[in-house]
């Protein structure tokens, strides 16, 4: 059922939510004292209200999305220098994006399934096999643990691709190439790309790739704040970017005078000298 949930995950997806809906409404129909004709009208109607409601509820992307939220992991985005160049990004709002459309039909098919299999017993009465009961229960507690290891895999390895592609996708030149590998499904490819522009994910490094170039700097001995490259006071070097990052340690609009870089939080002093 998993694999046949892979072929057509657009359709197959939404009709697995009805199809669980009709098997429990099926189950259900075992307590009753119904007719045969009873029993389908009441499959009929009741199993599609509650495939309905279980399609809308959807409880495994909300289990996800509410881990997301209990752990504070839930908002992504770059931080500062950068954050003026994009917006929060939440990950439960990834979680349903188009790129993860298989992922999440082969975790709703790994739980469905195993509800279907741990819920059989009076259907297998009623065919004479409930014999194999006990081996179908083995069966679904392989399946909630294959299903629990691919939303590992999903926030551990591919959602951080992701909020690589949703957070920097108007700054990164390599945007293009990595939708085709998320599309292709090739995670480790995407992965590699995502990892060509370290820039992007170390502030500091950012800072020093594509913010503008400093036009003040601070005089260590005179504790000003100054233009050009020697200080007017003193004759003594600007200094402009930190010595040990290499960012500006001052940006257009700055004003106060820093003792310690805002990136790397190192003192900021002349190289050679403490």
């Amino acid at each position: 059922m998993v694999q046949v949930l892979i072929q057509k995950p657009s359709r197959i997806h939404n009709l697995s939510y009805v199809f669980l809906g009709y098997y429990l409404s099926l189950l259900i129909t075992f307590d009753l004292n119904l007719s045969y004709e009873q029993r389908i009208a009441f499959i009929a109607t009741f199993g599609s209200f509650v495939g309905t409601l279980i399609y809308y509820i959807k409880p495994i992307e909300r289990t996800i999305s509410l881990y997301f939220r209990l752990s504070k992991k839930n908002v992504t985005y770059p931080e500062e220098p950068y954050e003026e160049l994009s917006f929060p990004v939440f990950r439960s709002e990834i979680l349903y994006s188009r790129y993860l459309q298989d992922e999440r039909t082969i975790i709703n098919g790994t739980f469905f399934l195993s509800v279907g299999i741990l819920t059989s017993h009076k259907l297998l009465e009623s065919t004479g096999l409930s014999n194999l009961y006990w081996y179908l229960q083995i069966f679904a507690v392989a399946l909630v643990c294959i299903g629990i290891w691919d939303i590992r895999i999903l926030i551990k390895r591919k959602m951080p691709i992701l909020d690589f592609l949703f957070n920097y996708y108007n700054v990164s030149k390599n945007i293009p190439v990595l939708i085709r590998a998320i599309e292709s499904k090739d995670w480790i490819q995407a992965e590699k790309i995502t990892e060509r522009e370290p820039e992007l994910i170390d502030p500091s490094l950012y800072a020093t790739y594509y913010l503008p170039k400093p036009t003040k700097g601070i005089c260590l001995k005179c504790r000003r704040i100054e233009e050009g490259d020697y200080c007017i006071e003193c004759g003594e070097r600007i200094i402009k970017t930190c010595p040990a990052c290499k960012t500006a340690v001052l940006r257009q609009d700055d004003k106060a005078y820093p003792t310690f870089c805002r990136y790397c939080g190192k003192k900021i002093e002349v190289e050679g000298k403490t």
